[in-house]
C-alpha cells in the first residue's frame, strides 16, 4: 500500500514557495514514511557581496533495537545569486528530508 500527499503553497507577493511532500510505503513487514520540504525566499538585491554563506548540512540517523525502528533526517539551508532579465536576486532555500523506517506486525493467515 502507498500514500502521497503534495502541498504547493506559493506567494507571489511574498516571493515565497513552500513545497512538501509526504509517502507512506507498506512493504514486507516494514512501513516506510518519507517527507521532504522546500522553502525557497526570493529578494531583490541591488549587488552581491563577495562572501555568502557557506551552505549547512546537517544529517541525523538514529537507531532504536527495542522499537525495531530507524530515522534518517538531512536539512540543507543556504544561498544563492541569481540574475534574470539583468536583474540581481538572492534565493534562500531550506530543504529538509526525513525517512522513517518501522517494522509492522504481520497477521499471520489461519
Amino acid at each position: 500500500m502507498k500514500n502521497l500527499i503534495f502541498k504547493n503553497i506559493t506567494s507571489e507577493n511574498r516571493r515565497q514557495r513552500i513545497l512538501y511532500s509526504s509517502e507512506s510505503i507498506e512493504q514486507e513487514g516494514i512501513r516506510t514514511v518519507i517527507n521532504r520540504h522546500l522553502i525557497c525566499r526570493i529578494r531583490n538585491v541591488v549587488e552581491a557581496k563577495e562572501f555568502l554563506q557557506v551552505p549547512d548540512l546537517y544529517v541525523i540517523k538514529k537507531r532504536d533495537t527495542k522499537a525495531n525502528a530507524e530515522a534518517f533526517y538531512c536539512r540543507i539551508k543556504g544561498l544563492m545569486y541569481m540574475s534574470v532579465k539583468h536583474k540581481l536576486h538572492l534565493v534562500s532555500f531550506i530543504h529538509s528530508l526525513r525517512i522513517q523506517l518501522k517494522a509492522v506486525s504481520i497477521p499471520i493467515d489461519k
